[in-house]
């Protein structure tokens, strides 16, 4: 059991060091372009690859993968070692999945947060051009080229500009932004450019009344995240320190769970409390944020 743990460990680290041009075949992608106009069918690796560069995780499919089978595989020996059952201990791996998950979310949080603060830079800009220009291809090439825009933010203006210069329509190119960086101020900015291209006005008063209003939309929405971070805490500090209890329990004295776990009921027991703080914690959770999710703030 300790032997195919360490080798399953030792592959998964592997994995998650290794570059991904000695473990994969490197084959041509297709231009960007070319992808948004066929949409063509991709295979289970290539869309796991896709999501994950939509996430802008910054790792690799099989970097992800191994990333999941090495936590799945710890939680498996932590739940072995104290349940003492090799069937009750399957749903443990799963949590491996969960801390990847919840890593993810935290990294995509933090992008797309540094990416709407730099997107109000962006539109700022483009209000400016606009007075001098009414081309917003022109306000969206000088965004992409501007120094004072950060790399991330030059870079999508930079991809829209070129899918529309490919005869890609304004929607499709937003929304493919949009997918890519998780951002909703993408698509709203979109529907200003296609209802002003439609209807006309003054364009630049409505990017700098955009820029505003997502200006005071971010500050709101940062008060409300101090509100809730005591909430958050409590709920990440209630949901570890179970199962940090146990294991300083089993630590020092192996044979402590062993009355609990000498029966199939006491197994099923302490599994179900494992599962009860688990799935606790993701609902409050889930509950806490969910005004974020629906607004597109978190």
């Amino acid at each position: 059991m300790v032997g195919a743990i360490s080798l399953v460990i030792g592959l998964s680290a592997a994995l998650a060091i290794v570059p991904c041009r000695f473990l994969l075949r490197q084959t041509k992608e297709p231009h960007r372009v070319a992808a948004a106009l066929l949409g063509q069918r991709k295979s289970p690796a290539d869309r796991l690859a896709r999501w994950l560069d939509k996430r802008q995780a910054g790792v690799s499919a099989n970097q992800y993968l191994a990333a999941c089978s090495l936590f799945g595989v710890l939680s498996y020996a932590l739940s072995y070692l104290i349940l003492n059952s090799w069937w009750l201990s399957l749903p443990a791996v799963l949590t491996g999945i969960l801390v990847c998950e919840r890593l993810l979310a935290f990294r995509q949080a933090k992008r797309i947060e540094r990416f709407e603060a730099g997107n109000i830079r962006a539109l700022r800009i483009m209000a400016s051009s606009l007075r001098t220009s009414p081309s917003y291809v022109r306000a969206f090439q000088l965004v992409a080229s501007h120094p004072y825009v950060p790399l991330d933010v030059r870079g999508e203006y930079a991809r829209i500009v070129e899918m529309i210069r490919a005869q890609v329509p304004l929607e499709l190119a937003f929304r493919e932004a949009q997918e890519r960086t998780g951002s909703p101020d993408l698509g709203q900015l979109a529907t200003i450019i296609l209802v002003q291209r439609e209807c006309g006005g003054d364009m630049a008063k409505t990017l700098d009344l955009a820029a505003a209003s997502i200006l005071r939309r971010k500050q709101l929405q940062r008060r409300q995240r101090v509100a809730l971070s005591q909430l958050l805490a409590q709920v990440n500090l209630l949901s570890i320190m179970p199962f940090l209890f146990v294991v300083a329990l089993y630590v020092n004295n192996p044979a402590h769970f062993a009355p609990l776990t000498a029966t199939t009921g006491g197994r099923l027991a302490v599994l179900g409390c494992f599962v009860a703080i688990l799935l606790g914690g993701e609902l409050i959770r889930y509950l806490a944020l969910r005004p974020f999710r629906q607004k597109g703030g978190w």
